[in-house]
């Protein structure tokens, strides 16, 4: 009777935390939902909410049992084998539903504050923390998000929900005989109990299908609450470095389905004037250098061009073209080594050569490669993985305060200001005595964006559109626009410089984006594809463009996987190089004006979200815009197939290298 009694109390007492715990996720799902949906994009989908509250409530109830489980299983211990000692737990049981109830709590507000970030609920993306300068990331949260106010807003709310959702009470004696019902009633519950924890842990890949209950993505955001996700981005980051073996025939099947040939090996055409004249090769990766705050300038009232601007105006600028992911590890990994696994250069494969890194073509026509970071060149421990993918040499701050010591003065959170890495790059092509192929990677625009001490900035306007992309960041909006305007001011003068120099005829300078600026909102409804959207600059010679035909179309659409392929197609003459389906955006044969994004596909028929690609959102005629109307989309299966394709060609590189002590 004893037990009976100890064993129903433990279930009254955990169906009440059980039950507190899903009021608590679904008022958080909820203030979520009704922070980020667009209002006119939500009429006429009301089923749709009703199936993400219902679907959502289901991760509810599993994700509650799955936390409390601990408790279950050891009050059952304590009031089957150790009944004299149950009165003790049941009086600490409390003080763990407080620390649950903080957790859930705390995951949820940060859960919000993460989307305004990446536009997207807890994912891979947040192991950055851990695999990026942690002391710079927490450094950078410190100052733009309010933990503090988080941490106190998550203990009220604990404290709140176990006092007025649980309440207490005592354990009491047992009072007459037990009843065999009360036995089939407890042992119901915690059967049901279980299998809604079991649940939880085994249907994960059922579930990410489950979200997908509208066309419009912020419903299906919404619909798993801030811990499901976090646990879907665990599994997502572990399975990063798990590259298992395939055949030779699955990758050239799926290379004949996406590529129309059976390798990703191209050519450029022989150039007898480039043969003869190795130009110098720099490419600029921008920290944030997104299209959709590229649209606020003005050169009157917000000028965040400056000194790019005569380049933007004289050269070939492309800027319906998106960055390949939303990170920039990740847009650097697709770019220069076709993965889509940014941990490849610390992952079990981080010693294994690539046949198809972007550079060796560089290499192989007897360039020197040079990578410059403003940052620290052991982030992501790019300081080993680089060279043995064909840098020769690696230059990050502490070279760069060496060769200019008064940088050291402006060393911030990430590294040094831009202009230090131009001037490097200045420095490097000053000095070389064979030509020289130089990745720069700049850092200036990055979050908690802090222009340095020397630049005179312009006056910049913060619009109405910029405060309802920044959302409840709109107080950054000024800094943001601030060092937006540097980072491209400090290119420009490189560029104005190198046109001024007896450098002007034999360098090809590009730069663009690495992805989006950070904060922006990503699912306003006619920017789509702009959202993702970097643009992609170019500065060719004029002796090189007379040697060869060309065709520019600034309306043309591109993305990162564009970009080498152009690179190689201005500057090596009769050179093989790897690609997976990258144009020469200069082709006079025209090009496939597809752009990858890994969460969106820009075409020229319009924009479509990869996890939903049946729904295709038109061009609102040449503009940036789309159509807020969605249509079938003729060509659903691409991003999936491309996506398949990456990780089919990496695996045949890598799954066989991998040495066995990793």
């Amino acid at each position: 009777m004893l037990i009976q009694h100890y064993i129903r109390q433990l279930n009254q007492t955990l169906l009440r935390q059980i039950i507190a715990a899903v009021l608590i996720l679904f008022v958080s799902r909820i203030l979520f939902f009704a922070a980020i949906v667009d209002a006119d994009i939500l009429a006429g989908r009301g089923m749709d909410f009703l199936r993400s509250s219902l679907v959502g409530v289901l991760f509810d109830l599993k994700t509650a049992a799955f936390m409390f489980l601990p408790m279950l299983l050891i009050g059952l211990g304590f009031a089957l084998w150790r009944p004299q000692h149950f009165p003790r737990f049941y009086r600490f049981e409390p003080v763990y539903a407080k620390f649950i109830f903080f957790l859930i709590v705390l995951a949820s507000i940060g859960n919000y504050l993460y989307y305004t970030s990446y536009g997207n609920h807890y994912d891979l993306f947040l192991f950055g923390v851990f695999d990026d300068d942690t002391e710079a990331i927490m450094s950078s949260a410190m100052e733009d998000f309010p933990l503090f106010r988080m941490i106190g807003a998550s203990i009220l709310i604990s404290l709140f929900a176990s006092r007025w959702l649980v309440g207490r009470r005592p354990l009491g004696e047992p009072t007459g005989s037990g009843r065999w019902w009360h036995s089939i009633l407890s042992l119901a519950v915690i059967t049901i109990y279980i299998g809604l924890a079991q649940a939880a842990i085994l249907s994960e890949p059922k579930e990410r299908d489950q979200v997908k209950v509208s066309d419009y993505p912020v419903i299906n955001k919404t619909t798993p609450n801030a811990l499901v996700a976090l646990g879907w981005a665990t599994i997502d980051y572990q399975k990063q470095g798990e590259f298992e073996p395939i055949s030779d025939a699955e990758v050239t099947a799926q290379m004949e389905k996406v590529l129309g040939q059976p390798t990703p090996e191209y050519q450029t055409p022989a150039n007898a004037y480039l043969e003869k004249n190795q130009p110098h090769v720099v490419f600029a990766l921008m920290e944030g250098m997104g299209t959709s705050m590229m649209l606020e300038d003005d050169p009157q009232k917000t000028d965040l061009l400056r000194a790019l601007r005569p380049a933007f105006e004289s050269d070939f600028v492309f800027q319906r073209f998106v960055a390949g992911a939303s990170a920039t590890i990740d847009s650097m990994a697709m770019m220069l080594f076709h993965s889509n696994v940014p941990t490849l250069s610390h992952s079990v494969a981080k010693h294994v050569p690539l046949a198809s890194s972007a550079v060796l073509p560089y290499k192989k026509a007897g360039y020197e490669t040079v990578y410059i970071t403003v940052g620290d060149a052991h982030w992501r421990n790019l300081d080993n993985y680089l060279p043995l993918q064909g840098f020769d040499r690696m230059i990050d701050d502490k070279a760069i305060i060496k060769a200019f010591p008064e940088a050291a003065a402006h060393l911030d959170t990430w590294g040094l200001p831009d202009e230090y890495g131009y001037r490097m790059a200045e420095k490097v092509l000053a000095e070389a005595t064979k030509p020289t192929f130089i990745f720069i990677l700049t850092i200036t625009n990055h979050p908690p964006y802090h222009l340095p001490d020397n630049y005179q900035a312009k006056p910049v306007e913060v619009t109405p559109r910029i405060q309802t992309l920044l959302g409840p960041m709109k107080d950054d909006a000024a800094n943001l626009l601030l060092t937006y305007q540097y980072a491209n001011d400090m290119l420009g003068q490189f560029i104005a410089r190198i046109k001024a120099s007896p450098l002007a005829n034999r360098t090809v300078i590009a730069a663009s984006g690495d992805h989006r600026v950070r904060y922006l909102a990503i699912r306003t409804p006619t920017e789509q594809a702009i959202a993702m959207g970097v643009p992609f600059y170019l500065y060719v010679p004029k002796p090189i463009l007379a040697s060869r035909a060309y065709g520019y179309d600034n309306k043309r659409i591109g993305s990162h996987r564009d970009i080498f392929p152009t690179l190689y197609n201005v500057s090596l003459s009769d050179a093989d190089y790897v690609s997976l389906g990258g144009d020469d955006l200069l082709s006079i044969n025209g090009v496939d004006n597809i752009g990858y994004n890994a969460t969106r596909t820009v075409t020229e028929d319009g924009v479509y979200d990869n996890n939903l690609p049946e729904y295709l959102y038109p061009w609102q005629g040449m503009t940036f815009y789309n159509q807020t109307q969605a249509r079938h989309n003729p060509n659903s299966t691409w991003a999936a197939e491309y996506r398949k394709l990456q990780d089919y060609y990496l695996r045949s590189q890598v799954a066989d290298k991998i040495p066995q002590d990793e």
